[in-house]
């Protein structure tokens, strides 16, 4: 597929078709296709929301200005500005003019709001809320990052994207600019692409280089090295890099816990604490691609660093820049242990585990979100297999694609003719496709945690993982068939109030706030539903492929509700996106009184109906995991589960038990068993977890 039929299909399948199935505005839709990118692809952002403002009446005093986007990002002393340009028509250039003319309107936002323009504005508006924000975190505030998205291409003549200072009342703010345009968004689909590397000279920063130790280890999949790091250089390079430095889950658990820890920052303002801080300090956890290395007569030197990414210490470093930026902090005599990783095999369960350990002592293990999980491969086997009923009018059964890993459903089409990928997309549809974060939003929604889905994708989804994995761990049979077509019931009815929610006169006055109004009023009708001992029916609604007119009445009731209670005046927080990211919030609306209409009741189901229907339905789960594992015994090999016992043997992991069901395994490869007993197969499956846990396996 080269770039015009991308271009093509991207207007009118992910965006045109995507914005009238939601009753969206196009360019609302590309700016959320536009962030996932940023944020997914080239870890430019850690997020992005609606944030429409225009003003086209300057005056001497406020000057033009548009924001379509907007996010005010502490944790990195960053203020995010979004343009977008939505062009369905024939491919235009993107020019040094008009890259020049849509960057000043992002800067004039922020100069009016300096100068007060939205001083006395509605605050529910999430322009003038943004505002306020930047208003009272001023300090905080070190760099403007301005994004131009488009669907038009960069012109040739586009060599340099570089932006001046923005200097207002004396304080120097730095600008950066990034355009993505729709060969950029192309790179992103194509199956060898990899984003452009940061590299971080040394000597930039002012130093000549990180004195480290090399630790000789007996592996070919990655060096170790540790290293004393100045405080001042983990500053700089933050301020410069911010979210491409952090690996994904630090990025998410900043964003949960805010940038500035108070003990950091007391001991770095405090002059008789501040050359402790290295004794005080757990220090950082940090991968790279490669370094340079010099050796000098005291010792060995990294003089540069390919891809650094910070996966244990991410508020550590956050801070030293957030003093040094809001209270001008002296870091000389500040230096931070560094672990330094060097992966040879960018093998990402590797990646994975080095950041699940690194941030073990986490409270909120954002870092144990992991696509490889069991629940998630599984949930992707059932996405493969389980064609969709056939429903009136249609011919064709498709299937729900989840995509558990970026990439799964687009970069196949890449390689296609135009008749493989009509093909392709009859039996995968792209409005049946559904991420991780999505499957999480859903669930949360109906396990009503709604204060949980609006944090975002990224914390929600490590919430969802959390309470996931304690369910796993006592007993995988409850992820089954049943769970994966109530899941899909779960998206289909979560869309249907999107669309009811998009359809509302007291909404469309406003425009705002729609992923959070969809998240309450989901969780408030399963509430309802729950408090007379029923449920909603998700099954009937995968066996439908569609949800019954009588919601609409409901979702309609119950969204007004949820709309008057977070733009409620008395709300205990002014901000509204945060204020809904507060359990308090979800109290409140869980608690208002409303009554489900007797009509709308009889489709519902009960709450021990549905109880025998999961029973069975993880009994069955049960009976086929058994037969799958006892098939993978076998197809691993009786060689294989000999070198099992030795490995254990000789590191002292298994106990006379564990060897002799091994040699069992054994024995049943080479045919001395005819097969094993249910007990046997879930005792070995136990066994190599537990060998994968002493990382043996």
């Amino acid at each position: 597929m080269n770039l015009e039929e991308f271009r093509n299909n991207f207007i009118n399948e992910d965006i045109i078709a995507e914005a009238t199935n939601s009753n969206q505005h196009e360019a609302e839709v590309f700016i959320d296709l536009a962030v996932d990118i940023l944020k997914n692809d080239y870890s430019l952002i850690t997020d992005m929301s609606h944030c429409y403002f225009k003003f086209d009446k300057g005056t001497k005093k406020y000057k033009n200005m548009q924001i379509d986007a907007a996010y005010l990002d502490l944790a990195s002393n960053t203020i995010n500005l979004l343009y977008v340009d939505f062009n369905r028509d024939e491919t235009q250039n993107i020019t040094n003019e008009f890259i020049s003319n849509k960057s000043q309107l992002l800067i004039n936002y922020f100069e009016n709001t300096l100068k007060g323009y939205f001083a006395e504005a509605e605050q529910s508006d999430p322009a003038v809320q943004l505002a306020k924000d930047i208003r009272a975190n001023i300090g905080y505030i070190y760099k403007l990052h301005l994004f131009i998205v488009s669907t038009n291409k960069l012109s040739k003549v586009v060599k340099k994207l570089e932006q001046p200072d923005f200097i207002y009342n004396g304080k120097t703010y730095k600008v950066d600019l990034d355009v993505l345009d729709i060969e950029k968004i192309y790179n992103t689909k194509l199956v060898n692409f990899q984003k452009d590397d940061v590299i971080i000279n040394c000597q930039d920063f002012g130093i000549k280089g990180i004195p480290c130790i090399k630790a000789e280890l007996e592996t070919d999949q990655y060096e170790s090295y540790l290293a004393i790091v100045p405080g001042k250089f983990l500053a700089d390079i933050y301020k410069k890099h911010n979210a491409s430095l952090l690996e994904a889950n630090v990025r998410s658990f900043l964003k949960f816990t805010g940038a500035v820890n108070k003990g950091i920052r007391g001991t770095i303002l405090n002059e008789n604490e501040k050359n402790k801080f290295f004794t005080y300090n757990n220090g950082i956890s940090t991968t790279a691609k490669d370094i340079s290395t010099i050796v000098t007569e005291n010792g060995l030197l990294i003089t540069s660093f390919t891809d650094l990414q910070i996966i244990n210490g991410g508020q550590t470093t956050a801070t030293l820049a957030a003093t040094n930026i809001k209270d001008n902090a002296d870091l000389s005599g500040i230096f931070v242990q560094m672990k330094l990783t060097i992966l040879k095999d960018l093998d990402p369960d590797l990646i994975r585990n080095i950041a699940k350990y690194a941030n073990s002592q986490n409270k909120v293990k954002t870092a144990d979100l992991n696509s490889s999980h069991p629940f998630y491969v599984r949930i992707e086997d059932f996405s493969r297999k389980t064609y969709a009923p056939l429903v009136s009018g249609e011919v064709i059964q498709y299937k729900w694609f989840f995509e558990r890993a970026r990439g799964q459903y687009e970069q196949p089409m890449m390689q296609m003719t135009k008749s493989q990928q009509a093909d392709y997309k009859l039996v995968n549809p792209k409005n049946k496709k559904f991420t991780l974060t999505d499957l999480a939003k859903y669930m949360n929604c109906a396990d009503m945690l709604p204060h949980f889905v609006s944090w975002g994708g990224e914390v929600n989804s490590a919430k969802f993982h959390t309470n996931m994995e304690k369910l796993w761990n006592k007993g995988n049979s409850y992820c089954n068939e049943l769970l994966f077509k109530e899941l899909i019931g779960k998206k289909i009815l979560f869309s249907y109030i999107e669309d009811t929610i998009s359809e509302q006169l007291w909404y469309q006055e406003k425009r705002a706030y729609r992923p959070q109004i969809v998240a309450y009023t989901f969780a408030k009708l399963a509430y309802e539903a729950k408090e007379l001992k029923k449920s909603i029916n998700f099954l009937q609604i995968w066996n439908q492929q569609s949800v019954s007119e009588l919601f609409k009445q409901e979702i309609a009731g119950i969204g007004k509700l949820v709309f008057d209670t977070i733009y409620d005046d008395n709300r205990s927080t002014a901000n509204i996106e945060t204020y809904c990211k507060k359990e308090e919030c979800w109290q409140i609306i869980s608690k208002k009184d409303y009554s489900l209409s007797e009509e709308f009741l009889s489709i519902l189901t009960s709450s021990s109906e549905q109880a025998v229907e999961k029973a069975i339905a993880a009994k069955e789960q049960k009976f086929n995991t058994n037969i799958a594992d006892e098939l993978s015994i076998y197809e691993k090999g009786s060689n294989y589960w000999t070198s099992i016992i030795e490995r254990g043997k000789k590191q002292g992991v298994l106990n006379y038990y564990d060897e002799k069901l091994l040699l069992v395994a054994v024995g049943y490869c080479n045919g001395k068993y005819l097969e094993l007993t249910k007990n046997q197969v879930k005792d070995i499956v136990k066994i190599i977890e537990k060998l994968k846990e002493n990382m043996i396996e």
